[in-house]
């Protein structure tokens, strides 16, 4: 059976933490487990709405559209460092789409924490990942790691996704079953 996207999306993003730590930041090999987990994390990221589709509602399709842009975002900012170095981070486009991109992730991932918790599908493990992720991004020090937690709480909710081991399996049963038909 392949892995499916949601789980690779988490793995590519726990590949730049390495990769930033023996090459360095903004180096290609971080940039390329960057560029493809964030065009991984765009498409996935539907994948942890569907099955608490009914109890997050609106406020969670919010969540999930504004981080999947926010990721596609990014994969073109990674791309443009990747292929044109110092020359892409430099200039009042790039400052203000960094700034909006910043602020809308975040603004998304905290959304996506949130109707998760409220939703009460996924375990609240998943849940935890997401704030240890969140918590890591304003410790100084942990700049590096913070992909790292980034892509497990991603990789989690696909593992639960791909187990089926939901918090309320009659939830997701049922998100799935009106998604079929």
């Amino acid at each position: 059976m392949p892995i499916p996207p949601v789980i690779l999306a988490g793995i590519a993003r726990m590949g730049m933490t390495p990769a930033a730590l023996i090459w360095g930041g903004d180096t290609h090999q971080e940039l390329l487990c960057g560029y493809i987990a964030a065009i991984l994390m765009a498409f996935s990221s539907i994948a942890s709405y569907l099955p608490q589709m009914k109890e997050t509602g609106k406020l969670g399709f919010a969540a999930v559209f504004i981080t999947a842009a926010g990721n596609i975002i990014i994969s073109g900012q990674q791309y443009g460092i990747w292929a044109y170095g110092a020359y892409a981070k430099e200039g009042l486009f790039v400052d203000i789409t960094g700034m909006l991109v910043g602020i809308g992730m975040m603004l998304g991932t905290i959304l996506l924490a949130f109707v998760t918790f409220r939703a009460k599908v996924f375990p609240l493990w998943n849940v935890l990942l997401f704030v240890v992720m969140l918590v890591s991004f304003g410790v100084p020090g942990l700049e590096s790691w913070f992909a790292l937690f980034w892509g497990l709480a991603y990789g989690a909710m696909g593992f639960t996704i791909v187990s089926g081991k939901y918090r309320n399996k009659e939830a997701a049963a049922a998100n799935s079953l009106n998604l079929a038909s």
